[in-house]
Formats: C-alpha cells, structure tokens, sequence
C-alpha cells in the first residue's frame, strides 16, 4: 500500500509533531476514561497512542498498521508501555484484520482512512472486532474545506495536485464528508457526524501563522512524489513559499480548514 507522505525520519518526525499539535482539537469530546481495551487502527508511528495513553492511563491499546517502517518507530516511541503490557503492535492489513473479535471496547482512527483503498472494508472489520455497545471515534480529513486569504494561487495549484496524488493513489482526500454513510454501511448505529472548523484571523495572530505554517509542511511532506510525477515545478514551489510567507505575515491574513469527527456505536 503506497503512502502519500513517504516514510522517511523527517516525515515520521512530522507525524509526531503533528499528533501534539493538533492534540487540543482532536481530542475535544473523546472520553475513553471508561475504556479497558482499545483498538487503534492505523497506528503509525505510535504519535497518538502515546497521547491516549497519557490522557487514559487505564487503557490498554492494540495498535494495527501495514507498514514496518511505521511500525518500526512505534516500536521505539512507546517502548515503555509495550514493556509494561499497556500496547501491543501488530503488522496487518487493516482491511483484513485478523484479531479477536469481539473484544474491544472502543476503535480510534485518526487521519487513516484517507489513506486506504476501501475504507468500507476497514470499518466491517472494525464492526467486526468490537464488543456490542462498543464505541468507534473517527477523525478524518475534508480538504475541500482549505482556505487561506491572501488570494494564493500558487499554492492553491499546489493543493489541487496534492489532492489528485492522493486520489490517484486510491486515497480519499474528502473522506470527511462521508463518514456517516461509511458508518451506516459498516453496520454501526447512533452515528454522529461534525465538522471542526479551524478559523485563525487577526483576532488570533499567532495561531494563525502557526496553522498556516502547519498546513505548509503537510503540503511539502508530498512535494518529492509531486515532483517525481512532473505535477509541481520548481517555480510553482517557489512561488508558494512567499505566497505562505506573506499569508503568515498580512495583517488581514485568514486561515480556514475544517476537517470531521464521527462517533459510532457496535
């Protein structure tokens, strides 16, 4: 399964940055104090598992990921609770997993199913290793929704291209949007779908500058397939940076981008 990001330490770096950056609005209304066993699909480089693991210390988590890279670092990342029995990796395809059914009590997929061929057959097989009354938490992209003033057409060319790789790829780079018929596909009941907005203007310099350099390394993270492809020049990257630069800088500057949450019952 190809990754639209890449597997290097730079990129592996990013995703645990990214995993504390974004931590106070991802887990906004994510309560698993109740919680004995969880199932992380998508685990990557364990950058969420430790955060569950601080913000739930009753938790015991089973993380899943295709890749060995990922699985490599999140190896080392969590070696502690691995050695105290609070995680267990596993390497597998997570559209045929091949654990316990029925036997967790709650599933935690953040930013993974944009990134896999049929997301349908990911959450059958989460439905399927969920105790009844279990709960699913879903936090996923819709990058529909990026906007940035001033008016940036460069970067703008540059996200259509990131989208269209990902797409490309088999990925979902809209998969936000429909969660809920996912859901309801899936076999899950008393769903709930809403979108986050992330809003940053002049009443919020800093985080704004800060978000819009956030959303900028996501953009570079594909720049070398990007270019690899012939979809991105060197001029259109250049012409980017100082779009980004004076977007962080104007006083009139905005930042937009909402992305979703579901919420699910087994």
């Amino acid at each position: 399964m190809e990754y639209l990001h890449g597997f290097e330490k730079k990129e592996q770096d990013r995703l645990v940055h990214q995993a504390r950056f974004l931590e106070p609005y991802v887990y906004a209304g994510v309560d698993f104090r109740k919680v004995n066993r969880l199932l992380e699909v998508g685990c990557g480089v364990g950058a969420q598992s430790r955060i569950l693991l601080k913000k739930f210390p009753k938790i015991k988590i089973t993380g899943v990921d295709f890749s060995s890279a990922q699985l490599h670092v999140a190896a080392q990342y969590l070696k502690k609770p691995i050695k105290d029995e609070r995680v267990e990796l596993f390497q597998q395809d997570a559209q045929k997993l091949t654990l316990d059914y029925k036997k967790y009590d709650a599933a935690f997929l953040c930013w993974f199913l944009e990134h896999v061929p049929e997301p349908l057959k990911v959450l059958k097989q989460v439905h399927k290793h969920l105790k009844p009354g279990a709960q699913i938490v879903l936090t996923e992209v819709f990058n529909q929704a990026l906007f940035m003033e001033p008016y940036s057409p460069s970067y703008l060319r540059y996200w259509f291209e990131f989208n269209e790789l990902q797409w490309t790829m088999k990925g979902h780079p809209f998969i936000g949007a429909q969660l809920g018929h996912l859901l309801k596909e899936a076999g899950f009941k008393s769903i709930q779908v809403e979108f986050r907005p992330l809003h940053f203007d002049s009443r919020n310099p800093k985080q704004r500058a800060d978000f819009i350099e956030f959303f900028f390394q996501i953009l570079l993270s594909a720049e070398s397939k990007l270019r690899d492809q012939n979809k991105v020049s060197d001029a259109l990257v250049k012409q980017m940076f100082k779009e980004v630069e004076i977007a962080k800088k104007a006083k009139d500057s905005v930042f937009f981008y909402s992305f979703a949450r579901a919420t699910a019952i087994r």
